[in-house]
């Protein structure tokens, strides 16, 4: 199977690989997009390519560490005005944070741990903690995650990044206060971020490419299962997302980010402080 073309992988990927491969080991990778930019596809790439040079590779998501059904029932029940927390899961504050704060101390540490495996399919797609999984010592880990890395920010500062990039929020949240209750549980989620040694963010040219890709993606659902969220419920879900997808990608500063066109093709790369050439 072919992941990306030969030009993506002599421009963007042997590159980061490079930069990957020369880490002092142990090393925790952070890789962060939006939704349908891909990070899944990336991360099951350079797994691959890291293997096949003889590491030790292991990757998860932010999302196998969700809390159980209940917990999150009951973070509903809490904010039952609030619209980021009336959706099953996805927004800071439906994670367990101390759990994943030990995993990544102890792969830090080069100790065995057990990673949760979350299974979106159980109880009618609400979502549920299904197993765990042993991981041994390790060379790389690749933690993936739409908001992984997000900063602490102001409402004000919120709202001129969603001005800046036309994301309706007053929309979504016309008071902003439920926004508000999401950027005080983002405040938890910092320590996290201080055990992630390479960052790589995949950022689209523009924010309706999320709906675009992600409407795709159910449709592929549909047609496997028969079932499947329509276009403007797709519309309503990627948009609760959407103000704090780009406070990461305002406010982070990866040592990669890679841009990727309407075509959802990788076109061009930037190493620290966003120095980007165009390859293709």
């Amino acid at each position: 199977m072919e992941y990306f073309s030969s030009e993506e992988t002599k421009s963007i990927i042997i590159p980061v690989l490079q930069q990957i491969i020369s880490l002092p080991r142990p090393a925790i990778i952070g890789l962060q997009g939006g939704q349908g930019t891909g990070k899944t596809t990336l991360a099951k790439y350079l797994r691959e390519q890291l293997q096949n040079k003889g590491f030790k590779v292991e990757v998860f998501s932010l999302d196998d560490f969700y809390k159980s059904a209940a917990e999150r029932k009951q973070l509903a029940k809490r904010y039952p005005d609030n619209p980021y927390y009336q959706i099953p899961r996805g927004l800071p504050g439906t994670h367990r944070i101390k759990y994943l704060l030990s995993v990544l101390k102890k792969i830090k540490q080069g100790k065995p741990t057990e990673i949760p495996v979350f299974d979106k399919s159980l109880h009618g797609a609400y979502g549920e903690i299904a197993e765990n999984r042993k991981i041994g010592k390790l060379d790389f880990v690749i933690m993936e995650g739409w908001c992984l890395g997000i900063p602490p920010v102001s409402v004000k500062q919120l709202v001129q990044i969603c001005t800046k990039n036309k994301i309706p929020l007053k929309n979504i949240d016309p008071t902003l206060e439920h926004s508000a209750t999401i950027l005080t549980q983002i405040r938890s989620y910092q320590q996290l971020w201080k055990y992630l040694n390479f960052f790589i963010m995949l950022k689209p040219d523009s924010p309706d490419l999320h709906q675009r890709w992600r409407w795709q993606q159910e449709r592929e659902l549909k047609k496997k299962t028969g079932k499947g969220m329509s276009k403007k419920e797709i519309q309503r879900f990627v948009g609760l997302f959407l103000p704090f997808t780009y406070v990461g990608y305002e406010k982070i500063k990866p040592q990669v980010k890679i841009r990727i066109n309407k075509r959802h093709e990788f076109y061009k790369i930037g190493f620290g402080k966003f120095r980007e050439t165009v390859f293709v």
